[in-house]
């Protein structure tokens, strides 16, 4: 899996982009393990030009980075393309495969080994320190952005306070973005509010993460200042993906009944690229 490429070569010089650099870095998890810390691996795609450039995170859901073929996800690929075009660096990070693990979309949260709040917040700041080591990198202006259990990584990387890297000297990430995450969490923790700007963008009819709690969070004391909510009318779980037509999937762990609907809006997909492009130029400039 590790090594499959992002793209064909026919679809990458479409893209006009440059060829992936395949980078390992530790994790921040070394409290976790005792030890030494997890050894990730990620995708870097860096902008043309020269100079620093600011930088964003990707953080994959439930089903991981990789597709069943081996090749990075279509989601996954677009975004990263199109962050690249506009001027970013890119760092996509597989929290899985490091791990031996495939999936965890059908893994009940207590039999989880990998963790949205416990080991794959602390990826989120090794791939941050990581980035802080690249001097083609401008190491004030890195953001984070995540889908589905990878936004609910954003939540907990992005929620930390001074338990995480916003309280080093360097600061931590400087705007994230989430898709769709199970805000149950961070709603239950009445502390918790985002390090700064935060883009929460869900679907009013998602029935995998429903979007009940992410309402109450967002209108809390402490938080509405600092996150921005949006909610798409008729759009389901991953409405952002690029030509997926809408389907149930079955045998979930955390939908309710075990089965939700999945797939694109694109009306939703529309307006939440043009949001997130805003909220990056504003917020790190491009």
């Amino acid at each position: 899996m590790a090594s499959a490429m992002l793209w064909t070569g026919t679809a990458q010089a479409a893209a006009g982009v440059h060829a992936e650099e395949i980078v390992r870095f530790p994790s921040a998890d070394g409290d976790l393990t005792g030890g030494a810390p997890t050894m990730l691996s990620g995708r870097l795609l860096r902008p043309s030009g020269s100079g620093q450039h600011p930088a964003i995170v990707m953080l994959h859901g439930c089903g991981g980075l990789y597709a069943r073929s081996g090749r990075v996800s279509q989601r996954h690929v677009w975004w990263a393309t199109h962050l690249q075009r506009q001027g970013y660096a890119v760092l996509m990070v597989d929290s899985f495969g490091p791990r031996d693990v495939d999936e965890v979309c059908t893994t009940a949260l207590k039999d989880r080994t990998v963790r949205a709040t416990v080991e794959r917040k602390r990826d989120a700041w090794g791939a941050l320190a990581f980035l802080r080591r690249r001097p083609e990198i401008d190491h004030g202006r890195i953001g984070l952005i995540g889908w589905s259990q990878g936004a609910g990584t954003v939540l907990a990387a992005y929620g930390a306070g001074d338990d995480g890297p916003a309280g080093s000297e360097e600061g931590g990430f400087r705007a994230a973005v989430a898709f769709y995450p199970g805000c149950r969490a961070s709603l239950s923790d009445e502390d918790w509010q985002p390090d700064g700007p935060l883009l929460l963008l869900v679907g009013d009819k998602d029935d995998w993460t429903p979007p009940e709690h992410c309402k109450e969070l967002a209108g809390r004391d402490g938080v509405k200042d600092k996150l921005a909510l949006v909610v798409y009318p008729d759009a389901y779980h991953g409405f952002d993906s690029p030509d997926a037509p809408v389907r149930k999937r079955k045998d979930l762990a955390t939908a309710p009944g075990g089965t939700a609907h999945v797939g694109t809006n694109e009306d939703a997909r529309s307006d939440a690229i043009r949001r997130v492009m805003e909220f990056f130029q504003e917020k790190l400039g491009g």
